[in-house]
């Protein structure tokens, strides 16, 4: 596979990036500040997206069976697009019939999950299939960080626009970006996967000894250690990682009384951050500085230290511009983190006791993530919502989620250290050797 045909896959993952700010980072900060509702509501739409995403083993297997990965993406993203206006939608909705603006959030949040898994699960593999082994990792880096680059410039885009805010521009804002993200994808893909069907390279195809069953390959990847181990630090990373997501906008808006388009842009810096932290974690493994322990832990607390200074400034009620670069330094702890976790999930997915089983590996590893990501949104605001009840300083209630999640990540960096071996060969050759 070319360089130029993966960076064509990369702008699909930007778009998809770019579809799920709005319904994931904006929307759940309108609901619970503008429409004065319940911070569990927007949670539970949220982990909604992310439990419907489990079907994602069922679009990877349809893409399998029509070996047509193609229609399945463009299927994926006009589900994504509709998904998000219908959203949009759904917020002046809530405000004027509160029942049916509900059922509307819930179709839609469902529909954005759909597309999302009908969307991402046939580009990675795509990407899998026609992809060198030199090139399978780098390849992986940069489609995800086009996606992180979709997510920031969109953010902060959005939020320059959309102030000051009215349920129409919002409307407008999000068909606009449907229709373009969908133009964008759809001409990415035009006659890319027939061109390499049809070029002399041979996919490569790592399949699964035929004769063990998916239930008999799960148990035997889950009897190895390291594996069992890496599982459970996922599981509890990606909570941490996960868990400021729905109330960080929230935090800005009734806290420092930022308007819907500053708290946006604030989703924005945290994004162009963690795009930093991905590249320059990738530049320092290209030039052997550092290992893929040693920066996912090191990620782990530089997250758990920015996410005890935000509880800090929220109790002392510090200049609103000082957050902006706090959300910054912490969306660059995050892209550490990031990068260290893909690279170690990569290095780890090929060690064990072989038999191919790297794509099992992979699987539970990703339902691991996906479980942890659906718990951590709906707990953190159902936190919100029960200690407000209970505690008449809202910054000391998102004060006691952000520093819940801080201790996660401690937490997260003590296991990493124990599960990853200091003797373990490093895993950043595939990389040098794509880049030379």
């Amino acid at each position: 596979m070319s360089w130029f045909s993966i960076f064509r896959l990369g702008l699909v993952q930007l778009c998809i990036g770019s579809s799920v700010v709005i319904p994931l980072s904006t929307l759940n900060r309108l609901m619970k500040v503008e429409l004065a509702l319940p911070a569990t509501i927007a949670g539970f739409l949220i982990a909604l997206h992310y439990a419907v995403q489990l079907t994602r083993v069922n679009w990877g297997h349809l893409s399998d069976k029509t070996q047509n990965r193609s229609q399945w993406i463009i299927f994926g993203m006009l589900i994504l697009g509709i998904g998000g206006i219908l959203a949009s939608v759904s917020i002046p909705l809530i405000e004027s019939r509160f029942g049916q603006g509900i059922m509307l959030a819930l179709f839609s949040y469902s529909l954005i999950g759909f597309g999302v898994g009908a969307a991402g699960t046939p580009l990675l593999a795509l990407l899998a299939s026609y992809s060198s082994k030199s090139q399978k990792g780098f390849a992986a880096s940069i489609t995800f960080l086009m996606m992180i680059l979709g997510l920031a410039v969109t953010g902060i885009t959005v939020g320059i626009i959309l102030d000051p805010y009215s349920h129409q521009k919002l409307i407008q804002i999000t068909s606009s970006l449907a229709m373009i993200t969908n133009i964008i994808s759809f001409m990415s893909l035009l006659n890319l996967e027939k061109s390499l069907q049809n070029s002399s390279y041979d996919p490569e195809t790592e399949a699964i000894n035929s004769n063990v069953s998916f239930i008999e390959g799960i148990k035997k990847v889950w009897m190895e250690r390291e594996a069992r181990l890496f599982t459970i630090f996922i599981f509890i990373s990606m909570g941490a990682f996960s868990m400021q997501d729905p109330i960080l906008e929230p935090f800005a808006g009734e806290v420092f009384g930022f308007a819907v388009g500053q708290s946006t842009k604030l989703d924005g810096f945290h994004k162009i951050g963690t795009l930093i932290g991905i590249i320059s974690i990738v530049l320092c493994l290209a030039n052997r500085l550092g290992s893929e322990r040693l920066w996912l832990i090191t990620g782990c607390l530089f997250s758990a230290l920015s996410l005890f200074i935000i509880s800090f400034l929220g109790l002392t009620f510090t200049e609103p511009g000082i957050l902006n670069s706090v959300v910054f330094f912490f969306g660059i702890s995050n892209g550490v983190f990031t990068a260290g976790i893909l690279g170690t999930m990569l290095h780890l997915a090929s060690r064990g006791s072989g038999d191919n089983k790297e794509g099992t590996r992979m699987g539970i590893w990703g339902a691991a993530q996906a479980y942890a990501t659906m718990m951590a949104v709906f707990f953190s605001t159902l936190l919100v919502d029960i200690l407000s009840l209970m505690m008449n300083s809202i910054p000391s209630v998102y004060g006691i989620v952000f520093l819940t999640a801080a201790s996660f990540f401690i937490a997260s960096a003590y296991l990493g250290s124990i599960i990853i071996k200091k003797d373990a060969p490093e895993p950043n050759q595939n990389i040098l050797q794509s880049v030379s």
